[in-house]
């Protein structure tokens, strides 16, 4: 009966802000002031969006649940189906687990990975949007956005104002005009350099949303805001130039210095945006505070040319080393840190020991993070199947880097071999090899 309470007086929320790196993240500490604890050394357990969010809701690494990049694995199409077969096997992580016991579950993402698309199908209600190009800022007003654009692609532009006359909707018409007017003004502004449209990916809508949306408690609240993610110049809008950065770099080894610039010019303005951004969300769920437990962290962080570029790849302490804060309920003392690391797999079992009444437990001695490959899209099929076999190997191979007290090593499991180790060498080769063996991979990267 006790737990049972407990649970009906508990909502969760896990706010991830994407592409925060652990050492841009300090205009988090104001979170001190609304009764955030600050967790040291946490790690995520992939360098990109969608193996970490399944990780951080399921508490498996992705070898163990499969959903992540690999040879053959083509993000907009095999991922797709991948990671909704899976999720659905897995009842959706921790997600299955509270609406199985009552719980409403909201899902608002900025991320299309984070999205029906690929699997996130358990939920209440969900809010869905894009993150470039936003011409709108108020939830309603999006709603209507994302109308007028369906009906612009089926019927084109005249078409439809033809359709919205026929059927006398003058003011969808008005503010159809007005959306045409606002994007051609917003494109030409970009292309003269004197308007930077990269800055806001969603968080206003998001907020908008959550602002005017009345929650029925219990609930389970999932956000992803795409700040501090690129594009973070009016040139990579359709982030291309990103894509052939980090392709460049992972085939040849070499960084483009004209993305370097960029990245590391404009990276710490996104950063401190997102963190802006992420408290006014906290500020906006205020009148939940004392009943929630609050998850503040990120799905990976960004390669500034620090060891890679972009990320998605690389197994670098730049993506992988993220920020940690939690509002604990009123009624939980707050823990200690027990480990020198927390690895983002362990929020599903603090979120349980809350709901039982139990003792939390954060941090560990170890933590993962694991890559298998790029993630690209399937129009380059054609060109990755026409490189050589060697090159295939090397670019989708499973590497593990392992975090614990001696150190930390990074390991190619296809290769078997250590590509770095930095700390006590002999001692973590061999918990390396130890952990390999319990990860179980899945079989799903090149062999």
């Amino acid at each position: 009966k006790l737990t049972r309470y407990f649970a009906l007086m508990l909502n969760v929320v896990v706010l991830i802000i994407d592409t925060l790196r652990e050492d841009y993240g300090r205009g988090l500490e104001m979170l001190g002031e609304l009764g955030f604890i600050k967790y040291e050394n946490a790690i995520a357990p992939a360098p990109w969006t969608l193996p970490s969010h399944v990780s951080l809701i399921t508490g498996m690494y992705p070898s163990q649940h499969g959903i992540h990049e690999a040879y053959g694995v083509y993000a907009d199409r095999e991922l797709m189906e991948l990671s909704t077969r899976r999720l659905s096997t897995l009842n959706h992580g921790i997600i299955g687990e509270l609406m199985d016991e009552g719980y409403s579950v909201y899902v608002t993402s900025a991320n299309p990975f984070i999205s029906p698309l690929y699997g996130f199908t358990r939920f209440t209600e969900n809010l869905i949007i894009g993150y470039t190009f936003i011409l709108c800022e108020k939830y309603e007003e999006c709603r209507e956005y994302e109308k007028l654009s369906s009906m612009v692609k089926d019927n084109g532009y005249v078409g439809t104002a033809l359709k919205l006359i026929g059927e006398r909707s003058f003011n969808l018409l008005n503010k159809t005009l007005r959306f045409y007017v606002k994007a051609r003004v917003i494109r030409l502004a970009t292309g003269l350099g004197i308007y930077d449209p990269t800055m806001e990916k969603g968080s206003r809508i998001i907020m908008d949303f959550l602002s005017k949306k009345k929650l029925s408690e219990p609930f389970f609240l999932l956000i992803n805001i795409m700040k501090a993610h690129g594009p973070y110049s009016p040139k990579d809008l359709g982030e291309q130039l990103s894509f052939n950065a980090v392709l460049n770099a992972v085939l040849t080894g070499k960084l483009s210095d004209e993305v370097v610039r960029i990245w590391r010019s404009n990276y710490p303005k996104h950063a401190a945006y997102a963190t802006r951004r992420a408290i006014e969300l906290i500020k906006t769920l205020r009148r939940y505070l004392d009943n929630s437990l609050i998850i503040i962290t990120a799905d990976h962080g960004e390669l500034l040319g620090d060891g890679g570029i972009h990320h998605g790849y690389f197994l670098k302490d730049g993506l992988l080393r993220v920020p940690l804060w939690v509002k604990w309920p009123s009624w939980v003392k707050p823990p200690r840190q027990v480990g020198p690391f927390v690895s983002l797999t362990q929020v599903p079992s603090i979120v349980r020991a809350v709901i039982n009444n139990e003792e939390p437990k954060i941090g560990a001695n170890v933590a993962v993070a694991e890559s298998f490959g790029l993630s690209p899209s399937s129009k380059l099929s054609m060109w990755l199947n026409s490189l050589p076999s060697r090159t295939l190997i090397r670019v989708f191979t499973h590497k593990v880097r392992v975090y614990a007290r001696y150190g930390a090593a990074t390991y190619n499991v296809n290769l078997e071999e250590f590509e770095e180790v930095n700390g006590d060498e002999d001692e973590l080769m061999k918990m390396t090899r130890s952990l390999i063996n319990d990860l179980d991979p899945s079989g799903g990267y090149f062999d």
